[in-house]
């Protein structure tokens, strides 16, 4: 043990031993769906079938599968699996390469970000909710002081699409639109015409949102959105005041409920001319569009934004995990069954459409014209008023929406406190309340602005730079560190001690070669085929964009100083400070004590080789068939020890 190493040595006996007393699942089942409540949130709703319907239908969900199953599993898995096998959460299971150990820092910077900007969502739902307690769904008539002269009852806008499709081609979102004191815009050189939209998005767009003229036009903050704001956060700290013993509770009804109003949704739909052909559009690929880096790309950046690999929060959940737990059959089900939740909302949403295109005549790829997270927040509350007593459908659509946005807040929040709480165990990791409601009472103040009429601008601002290039930056990096700083080999080695069998070929060769190859090479061509964001045909202003990118880049920056910061308190040449960084901690060992004394015969005997690693990522051989050699020409101490793990 080297100096620096001696001085730190009584805080990470501190960190031991809070990471013995760590509370486990109840449940291998609680397990599982806490991590689709992890998965599965509000983007699911709109984010997927959005991106298809801009990305020419099903040709989306190809590059979009092929990114969940083959670089999302792996990654998905890794982290669980680590984490599973230390008892090590957010930040301190960065012990088998302390190099990076900055990452942590990034995840919790992202995932506070994120937990900040998304808050709002939940508002916006409330309101929808208290709206639908109407006699009337105020979201089918014209007649609220919202609706502009333009509006058109959303039970008669079909048939106004089919009298006057030239209108819904050319249709385009002015700013000044935005405001419900001004309907006529300007339509080349011939003058103005009057902008003609459904009562269903000038609902959402003139109600909810309130909009602004643009992101530097903040208007008045909307006290009701305040007061449910405050109130999600008081909700949001009574869900995580006891860790994953009160998380893994709620997610039972969060994550489930969604689901089933969403088939009985679909199920309605399926009744009604036309949804059939919406599906059959959502998943009929137009193989040109494969030819465009854009889905490629924007199918990456979905893909690690839904599944959760590369955000941190792995590692919070497999840290709770039993030892012997079979963590790769749990990443496997987890990734399936969010592939195909999202693959039901498309249907849902895209029924839904099919049965409006079939109402007026016009093409599916032109029925809606507002683009984004809007999809969702028109499409659905739109298919809510098929349903005979639509009232009673929309209260509980929209409480079971409400579901999964808090208890992917709760699930994005407790990396945040696992980070905290590891990195100073002996003071604020024993005080979890008082942390938890600094940090509740921080991310409720600064989430205020999203309040204001130009709310959703920030929102749209900040997602669309926090979640994207630095996911997929960090994504490369543990792809990296996994498959050849810690290596595949150990890797392979730390999966037999826990469960009695070699990494699968599958992980180990999409590791090392697939995932870093094909991602590194879509940031750089995201970079340069990069556009900025916009709302319709709202263009942020120019230091809009700078303001976004410090978004993309204040996560990553701190975990490279970081970085320095080690290298530069290490003790040696820079050789061998290196060295050392990469190499596993004193500290990093299976957190199952009767697995310890084997592990630690297998580390010392373990030597690097390049040569033979690459061999091992492409080939699987070299990796754990050297256990029969240690010990004495056959496995038997190894399946007597996970007998024994087992019992």
């Amino acid at each position: 043990m080297n100096d620096n190493q001696g001085r730190q040595a009584s805080e990470e006996n501190e960190v031991v031993l809070a990471e013995s007393s760590k509370v486990k699942w109840s449940s291998r089942k609680e397990f599982i769906i806490s991590l689709l409540g992890y998965s599965l949130g509000l983007t699911d709703i709109w984010r997927v079938p959005y991106l298809t319907y801009r990305n020419g239908g099903g040709a989306f969900l190809i590059p979009y599968i092929f990114f969940m199953l083959v670089c999302g599993i792996p990654l998905y898995f890794l982290e669980i699996m680590t984490s599973q096998f230390a008892g090590k959460g957010t930040w301190r299971v960065w012990d088998f390469c302390p190099l990076f150990r900055g990452l942590g820092i990034t995840f919790l910077i992202i995932n506070w970000i994120v937990g900040t900007y998304v808050m709002i969502q939940k508002p916006w739902i409330i309101q929808y909710i208290v709206a639908s307690c109407s006699t009337e769904l105020p979201w089918t008539t014209c007649d609220n002081e919202w609706n502009t002269n333009g509006c058109i009852q959303s039970s008669h806008y079909a048939r106004y699409l089919t009298t006057n499709a030239s209108s819904i081609f050319n249709y385009s979102t002015e700013p000044s639109t935005y405001s419900a004191h001004v309907t006529l815009v300007t339509d080349g050189g011939n003058g103005s015409r009057l902008v003609h939209t459904s009562s269903v998005e000038e609902f959402w767009n003139y109600k909810i949102l309130d909009l602004s003229s643009g992101i530097d036009d903040i208007g008045r903050l909307n006290w009701k959105y305040i007061l449910y704001l405050l109130a999600c956060h008081v909700i949001i700290w009574l869900a995580l005041v006891k860790s994953v013993q009160s998380i893994g509770k709620i997610m039972y009804v969060t994550t489930i409920s969604p689901v089933v109003l969403t088939l009985i949704i679909w199920i309605r739909a399926l009744t009604l001319p036309g949804a059939t052909s919406g599906m059959v559009y959502f998943i009929t690929p137009d193989f040109e569009h494969l030819a465009n880096s854009r889905v490629w790309i924007e199918a990456a950046f979905m893909a690690f934004y839904t599944l959760g690999p590369a955000w941190g929060g792995l590692a919070m959940f497999g840290s709770h995990n039993k030892f012997s737990d079979n963590c790769f059959r749990d990443a496997t089900i987890g990734t399936a069954m969010t592939v195909c939740y999202g693959l039901l909302n498309g249907l849902v949403i895209f029924s839904v459409i099919g049965v409006l295109s079939n109402e007026s005549g016009i093409p599916i790829d032109n029925v809606i014209t507002s683009g984004g997270f809007s999809l969702g927040f028109i499409a659905f509350p739109q298919a809510i008023t098929y349903f005979p007593f639509p009232q009673v459908w929309a209260i509980l659509f929209f409480i079971v929406l409400l579901l999964p946005g808090i208890d992917t807040q709760a699930i994005v929040m407790e990396p945040v406190l696992c980070v905290i709480e590891e990195v100073f165990p002996k003071t604020i990791g024993k005080r979890r309340i008082p942390l938890l409601t600094g940090m509740t009472v921080v991310t409720f103040i600064c989430g205020i602005p999203l309040a204001s009429q130009a709310g959703v601008y920030i929102f749209q601002l900040i997602d669309w730079y926090t979640a994207t290039w630095s996911i997929l930056l960090i994504a490369v990096t543990e792809s990296i560190i996994f498959a050849w700083i810690y290596g595949g080999d150990r890797l392979s080695r730390d999966f037999f001690l826990m469960i009695g069998r070699p990494l699968p070929m599958f992980v180990r060769v999409s590791t090392a070669f697939i995932t870093p190859t094909i991602l590194m090479f879509l940031v750089v061509v995201s970079i340069f085929k990069y556009k900025p964001p916009t709302y319709g045909s709202y263009q942020y202003p120019d230091y809009a964009e700078g303001i976004g990118w410090c978004f993309a880049l204040i996560p990553i920056i701190p975990s490279l100083i970081y970085m320095i910061w080690m290298i530069k308190n290490q003790n040696g040449s820079l050789k061998e400070r290196f060295a050392s960084l990469l190499t596993p901690s004193v500290y990093w060992e299976p957190s199952e004590e009767k697995v310890k004394h084997v592990y630690r015969k297998l580390e010392g005997s373990y030597k690097r080789s390049y040569k033979r690693l690459a061999k091992y990522n492409l080939t699987g051989l070299g990796g754990c068939d050297k256990f029969s050699t240690e010990f004495g020409g056959d496995n038997s101490e190894m399946d007597t020890l996970h007998e024994d793990i087992q019992v």
